[in-house]
C-alpha cells in the first residue's frame, strides 16, 4: 500500500512550482511602449566617481599651469624690453666712447692737414672743429657716419648746373652729364645725423646738408645778421649791438649764444626762418637709407611735420597781439590755396611714379634753388646720372621741410641738426669772404 504524501510538502512544492513560473513568465515580457526604459538604470559605480572627480583637479591644475607659464613668459617679455632699452641708454658696448675717438682722431687729422694752409685773411679765432671741413679737396674725402651700413658721407658733392638749361625736364628724366667745371656746381657739407625711429632708436637713414660753396659768403653774411638782429630783443647774441651792423665774425662768447639760439626749441625756427626764407642760398639735403624703404614712407613723415609746422604757424598769427587785440581777420602765412596746391605736388611727386622703393644705400637729393624751389634728385647708382623726380615751385614747401631737420622741439634727427649748428659755427669765425678763398 502506498504510502500518501504528506500535506505540508504538497503545500512546500506548490509555492515552489508557482515561484518558478512567475519568474520565468515576468522575465519573458516584452514593453511595446517606450515609455518605461528597457532596463533599469544602473547604479552609480563609486570608483568611476572618483576617477571624475580626479579629471576635473587634474584638468583645473594644467589651467593653472598655463595661466602661471603665460605669465612668466610675459615678464620675461617685458624684461627683455628694459633690458635692451637699458643697454642702449647706458652705452653697455661703448659705442660712444669709440664714436668720440673716431670724432677726435678726425679732428687731429683735420688740424695736421690744415696747418700748412696760408690764408688772406685774418687768422680767426680758436674753436672745435665741425663737420665742415675748411681745406683744399676735389671730393675723396669722407666723413663718418656712426654707422657700419652707410660708414661713410662725401664732405663736398658736384651736381650738374641742370637749372640753367633751357630744356624743361620731365619727370624720370636723366640729368645731363657735366662736360667740364663750369657746368657743375661743388656743394660742402655742413652736418650730417641718423634718422632713427621709436625709443629703440631703430636707424632709418643718414642725411647731411650741403650749401653751394659759392654761396658761402651768403650764408655766412646772413648768421652775422641773425646775430646782430635776432627774432627778438630778448635774444641778443651781440652785448653791444651798437656798431655791430658791420660785424664780419663773431667771438666765441657770441658764438656760443648764437648756438644756443639756433638750438633753442621755441625761438630757433624764427632765427633758421629767417636765415633760409630769402632767396640767394642753395642747399641740399643729401638722403641714403639704412634699410630698405619706400618714398611714400618717407614722404608721410615730411608731410606730418609740414602740416603740425604750418598749423602752428597760422595760429601764431592769430594769437593776440601783446596790445590784447586779436588778429583773427589775418591770413596765416599756409592758409591761402597756393600752398595747399603746393602741398598737392609735393605728395605726388613722391607718391610712387616710377619708382616706389628706395633700396638700402641708394641716395636721395632734395635741392632748394636759389630761388626756393624744391628739386628732387634720385641716384640708384653713382656711375649713372641724376635721375630728375619733380619740381616744387612754392619756396614754403622747401622751408618747411628744412626746418623738420634744422628747428623746434621735434625734428626728424637731432644729431644732424647738432652736427649741423656745429658746422655754421665754423662759418662765423671767420670774417666774411675769406671762408671762401679757404674752402676753394
Amino acid at each position: 500500500m502506498a504510502m500518501k504524501t504528506p500535506l505540508s510538502v504538497q503545500r512546500a512544492c506548490g509555492q515552489c512550482v508557482r515561484q518558478h513560473y512567475l519568474r520565468s513568465t515576468r522575465t519573458a515580457t516584452r514593453y511595446l511602449s517606450t515609455s518605461n526604459p528597457l532596463r533599469s538604470a544602473p547604479k552609480s559605480n563609486p570608483l568611476r566617481t572618483g576617477g571624475n572627480a580626479r579629471a576635473t583637479h587634474a584638468s583645473e591644475q594644467d589651467v593653472a599651469k598655463y595661466r602661471r607659464s603665460m605669465i612668466i613668459s610675459a615678464a620675461g617679455i617685458a624684461a627683455c624690453a628694459v633690458a635692451m632699452y637699458g643697454v642702449i641708454k647706458l652705452d653697455a658696448f661703448g659705442l660712444e666712447a669709440t664714436k668720440s675717438k673716431e670724432t677726435a682722431d678726425g679732428k687731429s687729422e683735420t688740424k695736421d692737414d690744415t696747418a700748412g694752409i696760408k690764408l688772406e685773411g685774418p687768422g680767426g679765432f680758436p674753436h672745435n672743429p665741425s663737420v665742415i671741413r675748411i681745406q683744399g679737396q676735389d671730393g675723396a674725402e669722407e666723413v663718418a657716419t656712426g654707422t657700419s651700413t652707410i660708414p661713410t658721407f662725401p664732405s663736398t658733392i658736384r651736381l650738374p648746373r641742370y637749372q640753367q638749361t633751357s630744356a624743361i625736364l620731365a619727370s624720370g628724366d636723366e640729368i645731363p652729364v657735366a662736360t667740364g667745371a663750369e657746368d657743375e656746381d661743388e656743394y660742402q657739407l655742413l652736418g650730417l645725423g641718423m634718422r632713427t625711429v621709436s625709443f629703440l632708436k631703430i636707424q632709418v637713414y643718414v642725411v647731411g646738408l650741403y650749401v653751394a660753396k659759392s654761396d658761402i659768403s651768403e650764408l655766412q653774411r646772413r648768421l652775422i645778421e641773425t646775430a646782430v638782429h635776432p627774432p627778438s630783443e630778448e635774444d641778443q647774441v651781440i652785448a653791444n649791438p651798437v656798431g655791430a651792423t658791420s660785424a664780419t665774425s663773431l667771438v666765441s662768447t657770441e658764438r656760443q649764444r648764437l648756438k644756443e639760439l639756433l638750438l633753442d626749441e621755441a625761438k630757433g625756427e624764427d632765427a633758421w626762418n629767417a636765415i633760409i626764407k630769402a632767396n640767394g642760398l642753395r642747399t641740399a639735403f643729401r638722403i641714403v637709407p639704412t634699410r630698405n624703404t619706400d618714398f611714400i614712407h618717407l614722404r608721410d613723415g615730411w608731410v606730418r611735420g609740414i602740416t603740425a609746422r604750418a598749423q602752428k604757424a597760422n595760429a601764431k598769427a592769430k594769437a593776440p597781439t601783446p596790445g590784447g587785440q586779436h588778429t583773427l581777420s589775418t591770413p596765416g602765412e599756409f592758409e591761402d590755396e597756393a600752398f595747399g596746391s603746393a602741398m598737392s605736388d609735393f605728395k605726388k611727386l613722391f607718391g610712387g611714379g616710377q619708382r616706389k622703393n628706395v633700396p638700402k644705400g641708394q641716395t636721395l637729393l632734395l635741392l632748394r634753388n636759389e630761388r626756393g624751389e624744391l628739386d628732387a634728385l634720385f641716384g640708384a647708382d653713382p656711375a649713372q646720372p641724376w635721375r630728375f623726380m619733380g619740381r616744387v615751385a612754392d619756396e614754403r614747401v622747401s622751408r618747411l621741410v628744412w626746418l623738420n631737420y634744422l628747428a623746434g622741439k621735434n625734428v626728424s634727427s637731432e644729431d644732424a641738426r647738432k652736427s649741423v649748428v656745429d658746422g655754421v659755427m665754423g662759418v662765423v669765425e671767420r670774417p666774411v669772404g675769406t671762408l671762401v678763398q679757404k674752402v676753394l
